[in-house]
């Protein structure tokens, strides 16, 4: 299946947020690695299809595979560039997707968002998934 590298980049931004979640696997998650997380929800960052069960997995598991706080900013960081990088992903859905799939988000989802700011515990849900902050 072929995937079109600026949606696959809007979807790192989402994900990055995802990412910094939850502890999980000892080993560090590879930028290339998180992107390969979220290829099934490009239809529905890129609003041509719905949510789907691969998509949610695929979420979860990147969050779960992030385990250290500098993990989860390193994926951050990651999915961040590759989201400003895409034309045609849509923030609206971006902005859904962590609510849909059940994973908590510690940052906003946003373009700006300053993944520095992952805190070492991810226990909380500081932002809503609205992607304002306080």
């Amino acid at each position: 299946m072929a995937y079109n590298s600026g949606v696959f980049t809007g979807i790192l931004l989402v994900l990055s947020m995802v990412v910094a979640t939850m502890p999980g696997l000892a080993q560090a998650v590879s930028c290339a690695e998180a992107l390969e997380f979220l290829i099934p929800c490009q239809p529905f960052l890129t609003g041509i299809g719905d949510i789907s069960v691969p998509c949610c997995q695929g979420a979860q598991a990147l969050s779960q595979a992030s385990s250290t706080q500098a993990d989860r900013r390193s994926v951050c960081q990651c999915l961040k560039q590759a989201a400003s990088s895409t034309v045609n992903l849509n923030m609206d859905r971006a902005k859904q997707l962590p609510q849909l799939c059940s994973v908590n988000v510690p940052v906003p989802v946003q373009l700006d968002v300053n993944c520095d700011v992952i805190p070492v515990s991810v226990g909380m849900n500081r932002y809503k998934n609205t992607g304002k902050r306080p």
